[in-house]
């Protein structure tokens, strides 16, 4: 689990770019600048911060600033982070100066948990924005039925969590904090619900449904040893920062591509076209992370490939997080 952090309190502000859709939708405009372009980590650290605004200007607390019932400090950590994306929009086509129309609406999963999702859009030069990418809500079904080929779409299910009295990062217990408003948020329909999805991550370390028939390995499997980096890979306050899961995950990815014999060209030229990671747990300082990667092929259509990536620490192998990848290449090698 990845946590946003602060150390002091302040009344819940709006971020002066939001916008009020609805009561559980808000919207804002963003200039592409380099510092969310490029790699996959920078993208998602910034999608992750639009999570904590949503929240904070929907559900009458500052994230950022929030406490429990006893006053402790309390986190909304990012628990699942689901990207759909397409060949025509996916997280590396974003450029220098491109205008990014965001849309994010926010679904209640009780008093300790809250499920965000983001669609992402893009105006071409010389073009108005499309009002119905722009001002209406996300819908669930939207989401995961009829998504807009020309949209990035991130889902994010985050949690209430706190130290606890030990402190470190690998003990986090759930807390909410006192003024949580989640009564008016919409429920996300059961059907839709990434709770059933997180529970396979967690006891299977996949997400990949029937992964012994229809989904066939391809490439030898490879363990890599990762080494925490205290100057690159932690916040401000010593915890592994949840965008560099996804640092990890590319890092690893590239090792077991060279592998394959394919070059870094080619690697920079794939396509993303879904990614789901389920973060399961923290790191401490001086952590060694064990990385299994392993490729797969669809029985069913052999041009689509697959990634299971699992993060574990090396000395105990208590799992830190799975993520699988479907991605294509577009200059035509997978």
């Amino acid at each position: 689990m990845s946590i946003a952090l602060s150390r002091q309190s302040s009344p819940p502000l709006l971020v002066p770019n939001l916008r009020r859709v609805d009561s559980t939708t808000v919207a804002r405009t963003e200039l592409v600048q380099p510092s969310m372009c490029g790699q996959t980590s920078l993208l998602c650290g910034r999608i992750g911060d639009w999570t904590w605004d949503a929240v904070s200007a929907l559900c009458g607390i500052q994230v950022l600033n929030a406490r429990n019932q006893s006053g402790a400090p309390t986190y909304l950590s990012f628990y699942y982070y689901h990207i759909r994306g397409s060949s025509e929009f996916h997280l590396r086509t974003p450029g220098f100066g491109d205008l990014l129309h965001v849309t994010s609406s926010v679904f209640s999963l009780g008093s300790e948990s809250v499920l965000t999702l983001h669609r992402i859009a893009r105006t071409p030069v010389g073009h108005d924005p499309d009002p119905t990418l722009t001002e209406t809500s996300v819908d669930p079904e939207e989401f995961y039925s009829s998504r807009n080929p020309d949209c990035l779409y991130v889902e994010t299910f985050n949690r209430w969590i706190t130290r606890s009295d030990g402190g470190g990062n690998t003990n986090l217990l759930r807390s909410s904090p006192v003024d949580f408003r989640h009564a008016h948020l919409p429920t996300l329909p059961r059907k839709y619900s990434p709770r059933p999805t997180c529970h396979m991550a967690r006891s299977q370390h996949t997400f990949l449904p029937d992964r012994s028939d229809e989904y066939r390995p391809f490439g030898e499997p490879l363990r890599l040893k990762y080494p925490v980096d205290v100057s690159r890979d932690l916040n401000g306050v010593g915890l592994l920062y949840f965008a560099t899961y996804f640092a990890i995950v590319d890092w690893s990815l590239l090792q077991f591509w060279r592998a394959l014999g394919r070059t870094d060209a080619a690697f920079l030229n794939r396509v993303v076209l879904d990614q789901k990671l389920c973060f399961l747990g923290n790191a401490d300082l001086n952590t060694v992370i064990a990385v299994d990667v392993q490729g797969f092929t669809r029985a069913s259509d052999p041009t689509e490939q697959c990634a299971d990536v699992v993060l574990l620490d090396a000395d105990t192998s208590r799992a830190l997080a799975v993520c699988t990848l479907r991605f294509a290449d577009a200059g035509g090698v997978p």
